[in-house]
């Protein structure tokens, strides 16, 4: 069996009506489902939220070259903490851009929240910037490696899971 590709990110927010604005308005991604889970649903699905009595409002958006982010608000809410990157978990999801230089003084503009200025390792530039609920998002600019990981990924991969990496995949 093999997957078909990544589905989609989740995240936690504390409304649901203000994020979509922010990620249509900045992003131009759009709200394609939403539904919500009365308290009674949530309280049957605790092995999987860990909580009792509340309801969760719930959507997928739509990025427009089709990634997608799950977001998710829950009544009522427990305050939200900055990622902690050294413990297993998700830190941050990437927007592939063009010119990463562009978006930034763009948003700047806008009063958006970056962690750093815009960065280039290895011919890729970068920058992190915060939600208005403090998610780390990437912007990414792949220059040409776009193109190489988009045409020849899975080649690649498979390539180097036999030569350079191939001890991660030793039984």
């Amino acid at each position: 069996m093999k997957i078909r590709s990544l589905s989609h990110v989740g995240l936690t927010v504390s409304n649901f009506e203000n994020t979509v604005k922010f990620y249509s308005k900045t992003f131009g991604f759009k709200l394609i489902s939403e539904q919500t889970l009365a308290k009674e649903q949530v309280n049957e699905l605790y092995n999987l939220y860990k909580l009792k009595d509340t309801k969760v409002h719930f959507g997928f958006l739509r990025a427009p070259k089709g990634g997608v982010i799950e977001i998710f608000e829950f009544t009522p809410s427990l305050p939200s903490n900055h990622p902690v990157w050294n413990k297993p978990g998700a830190t941050h999801f990437a927007l592939d851009v063009h010119n990463v230089s562009k978006w930034y003084n763009s948003l700047i503009d806008r009063s958006i929240t970056f962690l750093c200025n815009p960065q280039s390792t290895d011919g890729t530039d970068w920058v992190f910037m915060k939600d208005p609920d403090g998610n780390l998002i990437e912007l990414i600019d792949l220059k040409m490696n776009y193109s190489i990981i988009r045409l020849l990924g899975g080649l690649a991969g498979n390539i180097m899971a036999k030569t350079k990496f191939k001890n991660y995949y030793k039984t």
